[in-house]
């Protein structure tokens, strides 16, 4: 370490944790995220391939980034995950609408620079607030609940976040409301406004990440590069901490297929509200009213772990997932959005679990490369389950057209998660949390 940062600073390091994570992730495209693409020239398969670039992306660089965060320092990544969000955002502003390969290129290189700089963030932002919390703080049992409460003030204000830009994306990505207050325009700018909109906050992004505080937690010396040697030999010392941590690698392993399942599915929202026949305005109003799950999740999860074992917390989460989607698969009207809003609570619950249960386990000087493991694994999932249900829809849509071949894969998805419970269960039973000793 080479310096210690004064308690300010450290828990300034905590507050832009927060407000990073608000605006990284209040996407004003979320509630249009499917028909955005599709309006922009893409097809649905082509819209999920897109997504499996994206989780692929992460799947090569999540880990690496992890290891680079804890080899130079947390806050050079954050840096870098808010200067790639800036060009990620650029690049869908000049798409060019209806340009075939063109398009399909640029949008690659959109999701690339995406799950780029959600690789490098995902580990190191969340490190740096943890060190800085336990820096600041003199005990352990402060930090945890600190930590928790931190988490429940991420979990809020990104809620918040989100019930601006929610509706706000989708008012200004509704041409025809539009024209009725601006007058007529070119409908092109109602297209790209939420993603211009995206920019403006990246840009936000980019100056908090300059506030950051260096901890001087790092495994080189200042200025010294590292070498490819040093990332590999970081990526297989966290993996076999994770793997020496059974009781960690079992709450992976059930985290993995909740989230892939569960956010497989919120990814295509839009395409799911289209199927039931709501009305495009709607779309943010209801992803602003989801939104509060990250106000409501904290309230029950947070008693929850401490009644209850990380293994039993980790199957309410996945028997939440299973209801939502079951409601949602069967469901054919508007009553349908309340279904979608337990699958978003599922999302959170397993987030809030995943990040306090191995914050408290994972050494500080291998922070960020364990978060990494988490995150890659749970992409990597996300990944293979985006492409399996393109796949299923593929082979259904000569049959059923587009929307059918959509609802009969959405009404598999809930059986298959229900089966890995039952199999993840019957066989965690043995992981226990002292086998990490």
């Amino acid at each position: 370490m080479d310096h210690q940062p004064d308690r300010e600073s450290l828990l300034r390091n905590v507050k832009i944790f927060v407000w990073f994570r608000v605006l990284f992730n209040a996407r004003f495209y979320y509630p249009i995220f499917a028909i955005f693409f599709t309006d922009l020239g893409l097809s649905v398969g082509q819209f999920l391939w897109l997504n499996a670039i994206w989780a692929i992306t992460i799947v090569l660089f999540e880990v690496p980034s992890g290891v680079l965060a804890d080899l130079v320092g947390r806050r050079k990544l954050v840096l870098f995950a808010a200067a790639s969000m800036m060009i990620e955002m650029a690049l869908l502003i000049v798409a060019p609408q209806n340009g075939g390969w063109v398009l399909f290129g640029v949008c690659a290189l959109n999701r690339f620079l995406s799950g780029l700089a959600e690789a490098a963030a995902s580990g190191a932002d969340e490190a740096l607030a943890y060190d800085s919390l336990s820096m600041a703080e003199e005990t352990g049992e402060e930090v945890e609940e600190k930590w928790d409460r931190v988490l429940v003030s991420a979990m809020r204000w990104r809620s918040a976040g989100m019930l601006v830009a929610m509706p706000v994306g989708a008012l200004v990505f509704d041409h025809a409301m539009m024209i009725k207050v601006f007058g007529d325009y070119p409908a092109v700018i109602s297209l790209k406004m939420p993603v211009i909109l995206c920019f403006v906050t990246a840009c936000i992004c980019f100056v908090l990440a300059c506030r950051l505080v260096d901890l001087g937690i790092r495994k080189r010396p200042p200025g010294a590069r590292a070498r490819v040697g040093d990332i590999s030999e970081g990526i297989l010392d966290a993996g076999k901490w994770v793997l020496r941590a059974r009781w960690i690698a079992g709450l992976i392993a059930a985290a993995l297929m909740i989230d892939a399942v569960s956010r497989t599915f919120v990814t295509l929202l839009s395409e799911y509200y289209r199927s039931i026949s709501l009305p495009e305005y709607s779309y943010g109003f209801i992803g602003a009213l989801m939104s509060v799950g990250g106000w409501v999740v904290p309230m029950y999860v947070r008693p929850l772990v401490k009644l209850y074992s990380p293994r039993t917390n980790m199957l309410m989460a996945g028997a939440i997932a299973v209801l939502g989607l079951l409601g949602a698969s069967v469901a054919h009207s508007w009553w349908g959005v309340l279904p979608c809003f337990v699958v978003m609570i599922s999302l959170v619950h397993v987030g809030f679990l995943m990040s306090r249960y191995i914050n408290k386990e994972a050494p500080s000087e291998m922070r960020a490369s364990i978060l990494s493991v988490n995150n890659l694994t749970l992409n990597l999932g996300y990944g293979v389950f985006s492409a399996l249900f393109a796949v299923r829809m593929k082979q259904t849509a000569g049959d059923l057209g587009d929307m059918g071949a959509f609802d009969e894969a959405l009404s598999l998805t809930p059986w298959v998660l229900l089966v890995y419970l039952v199999l993840w269960f019957m066989t965690s039973a043995s992981w226990s949390r002292n086998s990490l000793k």
